[in-house]
């Protein structure tokens, strides 16, 4: 078997709505987790998921930050994607991942003194359900596209 391509984390695209905050950005990362109020019973083999997008980025006062974006919008529920690898257009070798988060944590202000000051956030991607089939397919909230 060849090996496989690696994701190499430089020049991805991180876009809220149809704005790119890479350069905002020092750590994007989707994960899952149980779902508050699922239980699961001896039946099932998995609860009930939730996706959070993590973000650590810049603390910055330009109304056009990330940082900015995070207070101007608490609250809202807006439309993400993360291309990991750098491409406008999603490839089945290059997908983008695709969901909408919920503005639902404020970004904390924490100064040490001569250090650049940076963020860290964990907000939750909406789970609109799990369709294996959709196009492009959803698992808990979360589309990966590999099409345009």
């Amino acid at each position: 078997m060849a090996t496989s391509t690696r994701i190499k984390a430089s020049n991805i695209v991180f876009k809220i709505a149809s704005t790119d905050y890479a350069c905002d950005a020092d750590s994007v990362e989707l994960s899952t987790g149980d779902a508050p109020g699922d239980v699961r019973t001896f039946c099932e083999v998995q609860t009930g998921q939730e996706w959070k997008l993590s973000l650590t980025g810049l603390t910055s006062g330009d109304t056009a930050s990330l940082y900015r974006l995070l207070f101007a919008n608490y609250g809202t529920e807006v439309a993400f994607t993360v291309a990991p690898g750098g491409n406008a257009i999603p490839t089945s070798t290059n997908p983008h991942y695709v969901g909408t988060v919920i503005f639902d944590q404020l970004p904390p202000l924490s100064l040490t003194s001569g250090e650049i000051v940076k963020f860290t956030v964990e907000l939750t991607v909406k789970n609109t359900g799990t369709d294996a089939a959709a196009t492009p397919p959803r698992y808990f909230g979360l589309g990966v596209k590999t099409a345009a």
